[in-house]
Parts: structure tokens; C-alpha cells; sequence
């Protein structure tokens, strides 16, 4: 390539550059989440200024995995679904619900990442936000807050031993978090360090269920490393999650 067409493809790079809230509207994700795709390296772009301009080929290359093909479930159905994957009995639906939940899951012939998130996408309200190392170590300790992300899912021998260490991420009841928002001076910023997954509809964790076992399921934070931007991660995910599906099939198979 000689200098002419060097010149020119930085040109039309240049121009095809685009904002962080434009990249944002495309990909159907927040600011931050767009900034921490920048920072990681998973996303093209560069700083000018206090800002980003973001690469629109790259934004371009993602939308294909951002915008999932498929309808997704009601979230106390996806809830259902990764209830019942993990050994649970999805008791906040109806008999017939609960029933059309174990079609659908009947129905799945080894479906990829993709296809799970198509199904399990509306499940959650997802927010990063900026927190001192202080406040999150004390969010560890509230009562009815569950870790999740890759760094949970190594405790229960995914496998990601690979990968660096990333931020901090909790499951937090939705009704709760406007008064820990609060009382931990949480704040929104652009280098967040702290993700916050709040249920929709149901707080599906009980304290304790019939058989005792207590918290988030490997079904559960399976479904939250689908999320991620690092591919490893996804692929952790995945995996899970068609080996829950496997076992479940085998339990319905024996009756």
C-alpha cells in the first residue's frame, strides 16, 4: 500500500467516526457500557479530548451480535427458564406458565449464544456506575446482594482462569437500590467500576429454596457472562448453559 492509499484510508476512517451516544443509539446499549467496550479494546476508537470518537465500521461489526434475532421471554419467564435449569421450580409462576416454560425448553436443540439471549435479554435492568473500593467491599456485606459476573462464575469453575480480573457486579432488588444508590454515595461517570443487575418482576433468589441451597445459580450467572464483550467469557456461558440444558432434558427424559 503506498502512502496515497494509506492517506485514504485514514480519511475515510476519520470520516466514518461517530460519537459515543450515536454508537450507543445503534448498538442499543448505555454510554457506559459503550465506554467500557472502548477502554477493554473490544471496540475501535480513540480519545479527542475528554471524548470518544468510536470507529462506525466496528460499531457496524457489532450491532450483528448486539441486536439478537428472536423474541425475547417475559422477564419472570426467563427468570423461570435458568430457575428450572438450575434445579429450581420457577414458584412465582403458574401451573401453566411454568408448564410453558418447559416447552419452550423442551423445545431447544442445542441452541448458541445467540439464541440465548435472544430469549433471556429482558431479564434484567443492567447499570454501571462509579463506586470506592469501599463502598463496594460494604455492598458485598448487604444482606440479599449476590455477586455475580465472570468473577463469581471462577469461584464456581468456569472456565475463564484466563482472563484479567473485571469490574465488580452484583445482584441487587430493585426496590432496595434507590436507598444503597444513596447511602453508598454511588454515582454515574465515565469510568465505572461497579455493575449493578436488578431483576425485573421477580426477585428470583430466594434465601433459601427446598433444597437448600442458597443464592445465584450456575444457570443464572451462565446467562450474565453472555453479556459480556470478551469472547471467552461468552463462550464460558454458552457452554454452561447447554450442559444445564443437557442435564435437564436427561432429568425430564427419566421422569
Amino acid at each position: 500500500m503506498n502512502h496515497t492509499d494509506c492517506g485514504m484510508v485514514h480519511e475515510r476512517r476519520w470520516l466514518m467516526e461517530i460519537d459515543v451516544k450515536e454508537a450507543s443509539r445503534r448498538l442499543g446499549l448505555n454510554d457506559s457500557r459503550v465506554r467500557q467496550l472502548l477502554r477493554a479494546g473490544d471496540m475501535r476508537g480513540r480519545r479527542l479530548g475528554g471524548s470518544w470518537l468510536v470507529d462506525g465500521e466496528d460499531v457496524a461489526r457489532l450491532q450483528g451480535r448486539v441486536r439478537l434475532p428472536g423474541r425475547p421471554l417475559a422477564p419472570k419467564r426467563a427468570w423461570a427458564v435458568l430457575d428450572l435449569l438450575d434445579g429450581g421450580r420457577a414458584a412465582w409462576l403458574s401451573d401453566s406458565a411454568r408448564s410453558q416454560v418447559r416447552r419452550h425448553l423442551a423445545d431447544l436443540v442445542d441452541p448458541g449464544p445467540d439464541e440465548w439471549m435472544a430469549a433471556l435479554r429482558r431479564r434484567s435492568r443492567v447499570l454501571d456506575v462509579v463506586a470506592h473500593p469501599a463502598a463496594i467491599e460494604l455492598l458485598r456485606l448487604v444482606d440479599g446482594v449476590h455477586p455475580a459476573g465472570p468473577s463469581a462464575a471462577r469461584g464456581r469453575g468456569f472456565d475463564l482462569v484466563a482472563m484479567g480480573e473485571s469490574m465488580a457486579e452484583f445482584y441487587v432488588a430493585e426496590a432496595h437500590w434507590p436507598n444503597l444508590y444513596r447511602a453508598l454515595a454511588l454515582s454515574e461517570g465515565r469510568e465505572p467500576n461497579l455493575r449493578v443487575h436488578l431483576p425485573r418482576e421477580v426477585w428470583p433468589f430466594a434465601d433459601e429454596d427446598h433444597r437448600g441451597r442458597v443464592g445465584v445459580g450456575d444457570a443464572v450467572l451462565a446467562a450474565g457472562l453472555l453479556e459480556s464483550a470478551e469472547p471467552r467469557a461468552v463462550a464460558a456461558g454458552a457452554d454452561r448453559l447447554g450442559d444445564l440444558l443437557a442435564r435437564w432434558h436427561d432429568r425430564r427424559a427419566r421422569g
